[in-house]
């Protein structure tokens, strides 16, 4: 049987739950593009992996597979606390919490990207 929210787009939560499975299917896509390359290519050196994420393509896949795979860990994050923190109070002040450290850890993870690939400036 499908999910209540997902027969009716209008109940509360459909919203969450259809980015969920957008987002984890984007993340299994990703994620089997790079356990792909990574096989194929076989064991590389630090230069040689620095060289390959610094390609315009690896690297816009690279950041997205960030971005994508985060915001598919917060969606969940978020369903853990909704649904195991007795105190709606204290369910709000856990969620934006989260969502602050998983907006910081993606930040983090596109610089670290954008570093490599040269699109931003730092002591690299």
């Amino acid at each position: 049987m499908a999910h209540p929210s997902a027969r009716h787009p209008r109940e509360s939560g459909y919203g969450h739950w259809r980015w969920q499975r957008i987002s984890a299917i984007l993340t299994l896509i990703l994620m089997v593009y790079f356990t792909y390359l990574m096989v194929a290519l076989g064991p590389l050196t630090y230069l040689e992996a620095r060289s390959f994420v610094a390609t315009p393509h690896q690297g816009i896949a690279l950041g997205s597979l960030v971005i994508v795979g985060l915001f598919h860990a917060a969606l969940g994050v978020q369903m853990i606390i909704e649904d195991y923190v007795p105190l709606a109070s204290g369910r709000l002040v856990l969620v934006m919490m989260a969502r602050v450290v998983f907006i910081f850890a993606s930040l983090v993870g596109l610089v670290a990207v954008g570093l490599i690939m040269g699109w931003v400036q730092g002591a690299v």
